[in-house]
């Protein structure tokens, strides 16, 4: 494949991956604005509760679908169908054997829901509901396989379309039922649904792309290539523990110290911070297939380059929106919900830098995903799981919810945030690290000084409405952007990025004209 061939579908993939983010966004405040305003906080509460709890099921992949994508580069930029079919009947079946672990030991924890809950709400039917949770997500896993066919051949667009499609009619539907029944039950029911019905849409388009994936074939996957699923799978069962343990913990560590309602309370915080990760994450993940591609293809060096190109456009977009959410995510909840919902500035501070340490690993992971290097540092997890419970139990009653989000911010920092970097650059670009960890202590130098600043500024204004809101967060845009531009001016990455943009609007100009 031609550099301009990996660059348009990179292209391709990032925007309609935002597209779908964005979509998704907007109506998940749509939905969680009527969630609030029909059923209590105790609801929720349990709603954050069992969704962490679920993100701890998710260990059942044992990392397949962070290994998958690697196995399948070669043969679809050979046109290997004879192992491309072979591989897809492998991963049909292991996933649906996920599907089944995920039911089977989501279920086997019901009974012990009440050890994990501080104070246990009087809501009806909480088993159920926690079971409808555990349902959903073993859903999930069915037919999920052919959706990896589609990203790991640069198509993720394909993906994207159909999600849209789906959490559109999803969300009216949900709302509807919320307004009417005022029954969570009902609201779980219609995810089911959803899930189940977009992973078919999805293995439906890709059969009809793929046709050959449907033929009987008695080929099967070289014991050589199952050799090394085992051993990228064995690494990254440890490295899926560290992360889960990263993502999943926290809801429950800060239910059974601080209660469910606070769990709720701080839900509404994540669903901000991650919605806006998962848009900026998109564009990252939409790329990893094409980064797959050029490590296979080209030099280390032109490959450290594109790195250190795509690290600072993601430092942009981190301090951009980590900035905007330690100034304006308080402002906005008070008017959004309600001044009960509101979380100290302290905190509001800790989230978004929690959000920039995790976004800014974002590269790296991709690279490192693409080379293949899930067998190097594979005990790092291990660590960090460990490090980050005990100074989240630790945090949790001496600082309250800041020190459970404090904690995880200092475990991403200082174990993933620096060995990553050191594995990558080791094994996969063939280089020492050292120019990247100076310019990432630069960036969260400037970083944090933008964000103590914005925080300062905006604390001192009087915002009683939403137009206020939004004329305070356009100009605080401006002034972030303006900062990072006197910064980076001279910056050879940005030349880079002003070249390109200056480029792509002298283009549209000479169409207009022809």
């Amino acid at each position: 494949m031609n550099k301009n061939s990996r660059t348009k579908n990179s292209l391709i993939n990032s925007v309609y991956a935002s597209m779908a983010q964005i979509i998704t966004i907007l109506l998940n405040f749509v939905v969680r604005t009527v969630f609030i305003k029909v059923l209590s906080a105790e609801y929720l509460g349990v709603n954050g509760l069992f969704t962490n709890i679920i993100t701890m099921l998710s260990l059942a992949d044992l990392g397949i679908g962070i290994s998958i994508p690697y196995t399948l580069y070669k043969p679809l930029a050979e046109d290997n169908r004879t192992k491309i079919q072979a591989l897809m009947k492998l991963y049909s079946k292991i996933y649906n054997a996920i599907g089944l672990v995920v039911l089977a030991v989501g279920v086997a924890i019901t009974p012990f829901l009440k050890y994990i809950i501080k104070d246990m709400p009087a809501i009806p039917e909480i088993n159920l509901i926690y079971i409808l949770f555990v349902v959903n997500s073993a859903c999930s896993y069915f037919f999920v396989y052919k959706q990896l066919l589609l990203d790991s051949d640069q198509k993720g667009y394909i993906t994207s379309k159909i999600t849209m499609i789906s959490m559109f009619m999803r969300s009216i539907i949900e709302i509807i039922i919320l307004y009417v029944t005022r029954n969570y039950i009902a609201y779980l029911l219609i995810n089911i649904i959803t899930t189940i019905t977009q992973n078919i849409l999805i293995s439906m388009k890709c059969n009809k792309m793929y046709p050959y994936i449907k033929e009987k074939t008695k080929e099967k996957v070289s014991k050589e290539d199952i050799q090394d699923l085992k051993k990228n799978t064995s690494a990254l069962i440890i490295y899926r523990i560290g992360t889960v343990a990263l993502t999943g913990t926290d809801s429950i560590i800060i239910s059974k110290f601080l209660g469910v309602v606070m769990v709720g309370i701080y839900s509404n915080y994540l669903l901000i911070t991650n919605a806006i990760s998962k848009v900026i994450s998109q564009l990252f993940s939409a790329i990893t297939a094409s980064i797959g591609n050029l490590v296979v293809t080209t030099d280390e060096k032109k490959s450290e380059d594109i790195l250190y190109k795509l690290q600072f456009l993601n430092f942009w977009l981190y301090t951009f929106f980590s900035v905007c959410i330690i100034a304006l995510i308080n402002p906005f909840i008070k008017l959004w919900i309600g001044q009960q919902y509101l979380l100290d500035n302290n905190v509001a501070f800790v989230i978004g830098l929690n959000l920039y340490i995790s976004g800014m690993q974002n590269v790296v992971s991709s690279f490192r995903n693409a080379y293949g290097l899930f067998v190097q540092g594979k005990y790092r997890p291990i660590i960090m799981t460990i490090v980050n419970i005990i100074l989240s139990i630790l945090l949790a009653q001496i600082m309250g919810i800041l020190g459970v989000i404090l904690a995880t911010a200092f475990s991403r920092l200082f174990i993933i945030g620096i060995y990553d970097p050191i594995v990558l650059f080791k094994y996969g670009l063939k280089d020492k690290p050292k120019k990247y960890f100076m310019t990432y202590v630069g960036y969260i130098v400037i970083f944090i000084i933008l964000g103590i600043v914005s925080l300062a500024t905006v604390s001192m204004l009087k915002i009683d409405n939403f137009i206020k809101w939004i004329i305070v967060s356009c100009v605080l845009a401006i002034m972030v952007n303006v900062v990072l531009i006197i910064i980076f001016h001279k910056n050879e990455n940005f030349i880079f990025y002003k070249q390109k943009l200056k480029d792509i609007i002298e283009t549209k100009l000479k169409k207009k004209k022809v």
